[in-house]
């Protein structure tokens, strides 16, 4: 099985995390993917992340590869920019996924509805089965 795991160090990240090692067989792959967001610039569509946001997603990544390297699973990551709803499902879609494994931060009724919460999105647009841990 080919498992996608979105991290970025939230307390909902780190259940998934968990969740994945629980499942994570010898011979599934896993990839960890993670986002720097950035910043939407005026009159340009995507975002550019400040090298702060670059370099925390880095250590991100390297904080879930390595307590990923103690599992059976192989481990690769997958670093990207941009809207993190895209970039989880732009992996799983190359990385022919079975499973994205993700977690929720919780927004209330009013962030959820103004600016919608990428576990949405990629539930409603993943083309493999979600797991969100809670």
């Amino acid at each position: 099985m080919r498992i996608v795991l979105a991290y970025d160090s939230s307390d909902g990240a780190k259940r998934a995390l968990d969740v994945v090692l629980g499942i994570a067989r010898e011979n599934d792959e896993v990839t960890v993917v993670g986002v720097a967001e950035g910043i939407p610039l005026f009159g340009y569509a995507g975002t550019l992340p400040s090298p702060e946001q670059e370099e925390a997603r880095d250590r991100q990544l390297a904080e879930a590869e390595t307590a990923l390297a103690g599992g059976a699973s192989p481990v690769s990551v997958a670093a990207r920019s941009g809207d993190p709803a895209t970039a989880i499902l732009d992996v799983a879609e190359k990385e022919s996924a079975d499973l994205i494994v993700m977690g929720t931060r919780g927004l209330g009724t009013a962030e959820r509805w103004l600016i919608g919460s990428v576990s949405d999105k990629v539930l409603h647009h993943a083309h493999c089965s979600v797991l969100v841990a809670r």
